[in-house]
């Protein structure tokens, strides 16, 4: 017999049908609060064990209508809530337990009104819809303010009344003077006394019309509003609010923010429900791996569709350029080992000592411990528990507790002047929390310092978790120096650069396993779920540490041997400084010879700061060359006269030109490196040779083709200056703001907005009581229209 029926047997004819009411609420717990009930009842009574379950049932929810909303990942949540329950030391408490994980699950997952675990079709269709609410508030607004703008055209909005406080004590006294400031006020019905001037009777103010920049503030606020309610980081305050309202009434901003907001969270709820772990989903979570495949495609779909085209009729689809770039992964690593081979060998040139460092996260930023033992065979397995020490924290919050502990230890090294260079590598353990690898060079007599101040830092917090009965651990801090005698300092980290790629990579002889990660998998197949995690929480994998910019060393390798005529032609129509130029021609050969470490030297040496350095990248703004361009911005509204290309949101666009090189007195001389100019269009259009039969079948564009009103036949009918919005001063604005506000709050601009609300609400009910009608269908009437129509 079960606990339910067990349940049964006990109370009155009163208590039966409410403890039935508490078990339907609750079907997938009914048994064991049914339980909980008897065993308390058995001990103290009916009437104590009534209020134990009216105590424990008030804070619950139903498992199974929160599995029912997220059916993608409802069995994880299952699994999730079974071994929480079963994690405490009683059953109530591990209901209660789960219970409380999965109501944070399911608000966290529901962002807005948009349900994280959705396709990405009804995705981009939420950020289209949030796009156009902050673009129809908007419209509002500006509605509005036009509507107060013809009211006060026409005289027909209330002057602003300056009462005087009432004098008196009594109620009366304080009437009575009332009455005596609004006989003698002046207004539009009472004549001037007898020998006063007209003209001196009235004062003449200038009423000026609300503007526009009304409407963008007040929607700026409830669109920043908005933003947050979501999730989502708005744009900083100190922009104009017509730059902000672009970007929040943009559908590829909310889809942008919502894509990475939903994969993060739906990452997280996966972490939590351990299914990211060396037993599981290694790295990363399946879904996140075949959202990321799927971006993938959607990347590829969009590069192959669009093309390239630049001056000389050279045309290539843009997903053969990204091939031919650091897209590439296979560029990537070898670029990246080219640049750590070399600093190595400029670092043994100088006589610095190469150090391998390992950091890594505290205990609470871990979900999952993993404990290697080995089976029967005699293989190594990895058995995986749930830790518990774990408090929630995501992989973003874990990369920024190494890198305070990065910047503290940099902050330290610079203050008491020990330099140090090298290359830092992010990857994730087993169940996705991040830890670094260092590989750095410094001068010999500073190596114990740098070891024990990163040391320090790495072990501050919670130093009790370093000990075990074995003494102290390396969980935290680990430190290597390079032995040349067994390898190069290139070759301790060749096997993270190719993990943390594309896992390709010559397997080293003599070493079992070297194709394999430490948890037993294949690089091969660990790769793509590494650059999924990297990807998903927005984490930089690689990054190089007092050594000079890369942008020069790849800026100046684009001047082959092909450009040797483009560029004698350049010098000679700028004429560069000599020694600048000579300085350019050095590091040129150097870049072009694939000659990282004297690439190095030539900048500088190492930890040379980027103002010392000789050669700097070079930009400029971008400049609009097209015969059709306006000096209008569809995003902003705002009117531009200069001849700089903006972009989509309004802000000023900067391309990158060439490199600008020092002569070192001061003195700048430029360089082109980008020869080509690049056009980019649909591949279609392209290959068709024409766009269309003639000039009727030509596509239209998004830009008015009219006539500038400034220029030609028109430029006498309407002058420039009326076209061009006025830029309020923040007094201004604010002025105008409060006076749009105290309108709107009005006597009767709120009575008409009340009348306008019912008789919306009114057309609804009509439309919902017609829901059902089905008119008969006419001869020659479509089943469409309604009847007389």
């Amino acid at each position: 017999m079960s606990a339910i029926e067990r349940s049964r047997q006990w109370g009155t004819v009163d208590c039966l049908p409410w403890r039935e009411a508490i078990f339907e609420r609750f079907p997938s717990l009914a048994e064991d609060l049914a339980a909980g009930f008897l065993h308390v009842a058995k001990r103290y009574g009916n009437a104590a064990g009534n209020r134990w379950l009216a105590r424990q049932a008030s804070d619950l929810i139903e498992p199974a209508h929160v599995y029912k909303r997220f059916p993608v990942i409802a069995d994880d949540l299952q699994r999730a809530f079974i071994g929480r329950r079963n994690a405490q030391p009683t059953t109530i408490e591990g209901i209660r337990a789960g219970c409380d994980w999965l109501r944070v699950v399911e608000s966290r997952l529901k962002i807005g009104g948009l349900n994280a675990t959705h396709d990405d079709d009804a995705l981009v269709d939420y950020a289209r819809a949030q796009a156009r609410a902050v673009e129809d508030e908007r419209n509002k607004l500006i509605g509005g303010i036009a509507e107060h703008n013809r009211r006060l055209r026409l005289g027909l909005l209330p002057p602003p009344r300056r009462v005087r406080q009432p004098r008196g004590t009594s109620l009366s006294a304080q009437s009575r003077s009332m009455a005596h400031q609004i006989a003698a006020a002046r207004n539009p019905l009472t004549p001037p006394p007898g020998g006063i001037p007209l003209m001196a009777v009235f004062r003449w103010e200038r009423a000026p019309v609300m503007s526009l920049a009304v409407a963008d503030e007040m929607a700026a606020a409830a669109a920043r509003k908005r933003a947050t309610l979501h999730g989502i980081a708005p744009p900083p305050v100190n922009q104009k609010a017509s730059v902000q309202l672009a970007r929040l009434s943009c559908p590829s901003f909310w889809r942008r923010k919502l894509r990475r907001l939903a994969g993060r969270r739906l990452e997280q709820v996966q972490r939590e429900a351990y299914r990211v772990h060396a037993q599981a989903g290694i790295y990363c979570s399946d879904m996140t791996i075949e959202r990321r495949r799927a971006q993938r495609v959607r990347n590829r779909t969009l590069l192959e569709t669009l093309e390239a085209i630049n001056q000389e009729g050279q045309t290539y689809t843009l997903a053969e350029l990204a091939e031919l770039g650091l897209a590439n992964p296979d560029h990537r690593r070898a670029e990246l080992m080219l640049r750590i081979r070399d600093t190595e060998v400029e670092a043994r040139r100088l006589g610095h000592v190469g150090m391998f460092y390992t950091v890594t996260a505290p205990s609470r930023f871990h979900p999952v411990n993993a404990n290697r033992y080995t089976d029967r065979k005699g293989r190594e397995r990895y058995r995986c528990r749930r830790n518990p020490k774990y408090d929630g924290s995501n992989p973003r919050e874990a990369q920024q507790h190494i890198q305070k502990v990065w910047a503290k230890t940099r902050a330290r090294l610079a203050r008491a002047k020990r330099a140090i260079y090298g290359i830092r590598v992010v990857e994730p353990h087993h169940d996705g929390t991040p830890h670094w690898h260092l590989l750095v060079w410094m001068k010999p007599e500073d190596v114990e310092a740098v070891s024990q101040t990163l040391r320090d830092y790495a072990e501050e917090e919670s130093p009790e978790e370093l000990f075990n009965r074995f003494g102290k651990t390396t969980a935290r801090f680990d430190a290597k120096r390079i032995d040349y005698s067994k390898g190069t300092a290139a070759g301790y980290v060749a096997k993270y650069i190719s993990k943390n790629i594309n896992g390709e990579q010559f397997a080293r002889a003599g070493i079992d396993g070297d194709e394999l990660d430490r948890y037993g998998h294949d690089l091969n197949s660990a790769a793509p779920r590494i650059e999924a995690w990297a990807a998903c929480w927005g984490i930089r994998q690689f990054q190089f540490v007092g050594l000079p910019s890369v942008t020069v060393w790849r800026e100046i390798r684009r001047l082959t041997e092909k450009q040797e005529g483009e560029l004698r032609k350049w010098e000679e129509a700028t004429n560069p400084l000599p020694r600048a130029a000579a300085t350019f021609h050095r590091i040129r050969e150097a870049a072009n010879a694939g000659q990282w470490d004297r690439f190095l030297r030539l900048m500088g040496g190492p930890n040379t700061p980027r103002k010392l350095q000789p050669i700097k990248p070079w930009s400029i703004p971008a400049f609009r060359t097209g015969k059709g361009d306006d000096d209008f911005s569809h995003a902003t509204g705002e009117q531009h006269r200069e001849f700089i290309e903006r972009g989509r949101y309004g802000d000023e666009i900067k391309v990158p030109k060439g490199l600008a090189v020092s002569d070192g007195k001061g003195r700048v001389s430029e360089y082109l490196t980008r020869l080509y100019r690049w056009n980019v269009r649909p591949k279609r259009a392209a290959a068709s040779g024409f766009l269309g039969g003639g000039e009727a079948a030509d596509p239209w564009t998004c830009v008015t083709n009219c006539t500038d009103p400034g220029t030609g036949a028109g430029q006498s009918l309407i002058p420039r200056s009326l076209l061009t919005p006025k830029e309020l001063t923040p007094e201004e604005l604010e002025a105008q703001l409060q006076r749009y506000r105290e309108w709107r709050a009005s006597e009767h601009v709120r009575q008409e907005m009340e009348d306008a609300d019912l008789e919306h609400r009114m057309i609804q009910a009509a439309v919902r009581r017609h829901k059902n009608y089905a008119p008969p269908v006419r001869q020659g009437t479509p089943e469409y229209f309604p009847e007389g129509i």
